[in-house]
This record gives structure tokens, sequence and C-alpha cells, in this order.
């Protein structure tokens, strides 16, 4: 099955709140992210709601990765997507997770782009909903 992109759907839990309500740091977190996936960023946009909350997209040569966060839950919402044989979607998803400080994520996978007849194409979901608890080293006093 060849496809054109990698769509990785994300749902992270148990986030840092002051994190994600930082839009500074929840951009540098999406470039930092971006440039793990080794993909070429193009162009960035992100806005900080009231009282609180980070909406952002990193528009990439190979797509884009976004972000909407709930700081009042610990929840973000994350869409990785990449085109091209070059880039590690998936690279970006767990950098991203790590700086958060999520305590879970939950990921769909979805290869995007699959000719299902001449000139017509299709996706095909490859992992849905798969769950891992982040594990974070402690640090010996």
């Amino acid at each position: 099955m060849e496809a054109l992109g990698t769509h990785i759907l994300c749902e992270l839990s148990g986030c840092d709140a002051s994190i994600l309500t930082d839009v500074e740091g929840v951009e540098q977190i999406l470039k930092d992210a971006a440039l793990k996936a080794n993909a070429t960023i193009l162009t960035t946009a992100f806005h900080r709601f009231q009282p609180h909350g980070v909406s952002g997209v990193v528009v990439i040569a190979e797509s884009h990765l976004s972000i909407h966060t709930w700081p009042e839950t610990g929840y973000a919402a994350m869409d990785f997507y990449t085109c091209g044989e070059h880039t590690d979607p998936w690279a970006a998803c767990e950098h991203a997770a790590k700086m958060l400080k999520a305590r879970s994520m939950r990921t769909t996978e979805v290869k995007r782009g699959i000719e299902a007849r001449k000139r017509e194409y299709t996706h095909v979901v490859t992992a849905d909903a798969e769950s891992r608890v982040m594990t974070r080293r402690r640090r010996s006093a």
C-alpha cells in the first residue's frame, strides 16, 4: 500500500497546564517537533485565548503540525501530517508529548492519499486508538 502521507491524530492527557497556556512555548515545542520529524518549516501561526488555551499551526513543506490546548483540563489535541519518505511524524509526536509533560498519549495513524482507482484517492486507518502511558525519569536526590 503506497500512501502519499501519514497523518497522526494525537490526544495528550495530563499535560502541564502552565506549558499549555504559554503561546510562545507551545509554538517553540511544535517548531522543534517539526525539526525532529526532519521537516522544513515554512511559516507558523499561533494564538492565545483568554482566559487560557492556545491554538496553532506549523506549516511545513511536507504538510502541517497543529495543536489546540485546554490548560484547565491538561489536554492537548494535536495533528501531525507529513508527506514524503524523509519525514517521521512519530518523532514529532513523541517530542511534543515529552515537552508538554503528558502523562498519557492516545493516537490514531491514518495513511492518506492511497490510490483507490485511477485518480481517486482514499485513506486507511493503520493504527487506531493506540494508548501509551508516558514515563518520566525521576531525578535522584
